[in-house]
């Protein structure tokens, strides 16, 4: 995942004390601004840990000009800064191929899957498009992009609609070049985007097939028929006991035979009522039994 910030967090306090560099936050305050969140936006901010909490807020406050929590908590009652919120809190994933182990073990299942008709790949909390991105031009390798169709899901508007339009960051493209050599394409990175109007964007054809959910995973139902899920690296940033609510509704919701990744990061999941076949120990690639979702080694 992204880095957070890089500089040195101030001393907590219990006030709302303004430091150069933003807002200094006491345990009390952090958790009583995540309760008002989680209860003003439905997400589970007061299941994350207090130190993450720390920095992402400090990086809003000083974004936002926010110089104390009742101004912040103020804010918060209106349905557009909520939006703004949901824009500007998560952690971008930063990086297209990022651990390019991962892209080149997933390329070496998805080459002996077997498709008759399509299959549904979820991305449950697409904060923004990179890993989307990748698993596109990896399909478009394969000669099988169109045999998916890519469910984005997210609560922020403005980060679907950036991955609709297919936005790319302009300070990681040469990382993601970086990256792409390291996971062996077969193209060349640089055919695979535009610039226009000095933005850099994905090249349209491989937008097809690419449908956007606004909403928050955990709180509306899971999309159908799911045969492949990339979570990779998210449950790092809720508690043990939300963690494995997110762990429950992906598995129930993937196909039997269906995939999920969740990580390098992460633990081995705890499933109840089921054992998933580890494909990937390092990476934490991990299979549900069954045959709805077919490949030709089985």
């Amino acid at each position: 995942m992204a880095r957070y910030l890089s500089r040195p967090m101030p001393s907590t306090s219990n006030t709302d004390t303004v430091v150069s560099m933003g807002a200094a936050f006491g345990i009390k305050e952090v958790k009583e601004l995540s309760s008002v969140m989680e209860e003003s936006t439905g997400i589970p901010y007061g299941h994350m840990p207090v130190s993450f909490l720390k920095r992402r807020l400090a990086y809003i406050f000083r974004k936002h000009n926010i110089h104390n929590s009742d101004t912040f908590k103020q804010m918060l009652e209106a349905e557009d800064y909520r939006e703004k919120i949901a824009y500007d809190f998560p952690v971008d994933t930063t990086e297209m191929f990022r651990d390019p182990g991962f892209w080149r073990y997933l390329r070496s299942q998805l080459k002996k899957l077997v498709i008759n008709g399509s299959i549904n790949v979820w991305f449950p909390e697409a904060s923004s498009g990179e890993e989307v991105f990748s698993f596109l031009i990896i399909a478009n390798e394969l000669g099988i992009r169109d045999k998916f169709n890519i469910i984005c899901q997210h609560y922020s508007a403005e980060r679907l609609d950036e991955i609709k339009r297919g936005v790319l960051f302009n300070k990681n493209i040469q990382v993601n070049s970086s990256n792409y050599v390291r996971i062996e394409g077969s193209g060349v990175f640089e055919d695979y985007y535009a610039l226009v109007d000095n933005v850099f964007i994905l090249k349209e054809s491989l937008l097809k097939n690419v449908q956007t959910v606004q909403g928050y995973f955990l709180n509306d139902p899971a999309p159908e028929d799911i045969g492949i899920i990339i979570f990779r690296n998210k449950m790092l940033y809720y508690d043990k006991e939300v963690s494995g609510i997110c762990m429950k509704k992906l598995w129930d919701s993937l196909l039997p035979g269906g995939i999920i990744a969740i990580g390098a990061k992460e633990q081995i999941p705890e499933i109840s009522g089921d054992k998933p076949e580890c494909l990937n120990a390092k990476e934490k690639i991990f299979k549900k039994h069954g045959f709805e979702i077919n490949w030709n080694n089985e």
